[in-house]
């Protein structure tokens, strides 16, 4: 089977498998667990060799100074405002672990697996920019239950794109343990300690003075004008940074 093919093959799965998740058994508690682990297992079974580099401290330096830099801005431009602190011990595992499957399994999956195999075929410039479009469409559905309208949802999928293209390099730099630990650090800082997505439970507690276009609403930055401003420029200094690995 061609590397192409075999790409799409898994993508069409990981669609099934968040369809079904989302609609069908949403209320069974570790569903969305399982879903990663079973891609997970599937790529490992799948692939022969996987890319995972030496380096973890890279990937989570840049997610963390992507984000943080979102939230300082936020906070001088008095958008957001700090009202005080939270913390629950007995959330924190079950929310490490989850957001480490989470980070595991889509980055096992969209750059261990679907861009090593795009590129093979695509070359890499187009196999960044064909999975990270792929990375994105499937978090349409989540756009669908955050209730973005059509400006937010546009913003979003671009910026989720755009993150897909920053990760993808830091993979073909650093290896998946780099792009792991990004993926950890955007998704555990944003969710869990800044708390920019109403729907999570973070550790600080804040109050939104602008919402929507400017900051993402309810979705978090990625909906955002202000998050697309930095990924977009932190994506461009990722690429004249590694340009050597992009051609």
């Amino acid at each position: 089977m061609r590397p192409i093919i075999k790409s799409f093959v898994l993508y069409l799965l990981i669609v099934g498998l968040l369809t079904v998740n989302l609609y069908f058994v949403s209320d069974f508690p570790l569903s969305a667990y399982i879903i990663y682990i079973v891609l997970i297992l599937v790529v490992y079974y799948s692939s022969k060799s996987l890319f995972w580099g030496e380096k973890l401290a890279p990937g989570l330096l840049f997610g963390a100074a992507l984000i943080g830099t979102v939230f300082s801005l936020e906070i001088i431009a008095g958008w957001v405002r700090i009202e005080g602190f939270g913390f629950n011990p007995d959330f924190l595992i079950p929310v490490l672990i989850f957001q480490l499957l989470v980070a595991a399994g889509e980055e096992i999956s969209f750059r261990g697996y679907i861009l090593k195999n795009l590129m093979s075929e695509m070359g890499v410039g187009k196999g960044i920019i064909l999975s990270s479009f792929m990375f994105s469409a499937i978090h349409l559905p989540s756009f669908i239950y955050y209730g973005l309208d059509i400006s937010r949802g546009a913003i979003a999928f671009i910026v989720i794109g755009l993150i897909g293209a920053i990760v993808s390099i830091i993979y073909l730099n650093y290896g998946l343990g780099s792009a792991i630990s990004f993926h950890f650090a955007w998704n555990f800082l944003q969710y869990y300690v800044f708390n920019l997505s109403e729907n999570q439970q973070g550790i600080m507690i804040i109050s939104y003075t602008v919402r929507n276009l400017l900051t993402g609403g309810n979705f978090g930055p990625e909906a955002g004008m202000l998050g697309f401003i930095v990924i977009f420029f932190g994506l461009i200094i990722f690429i004249k940074k590694y340009a050597k690995s992009l051609n």
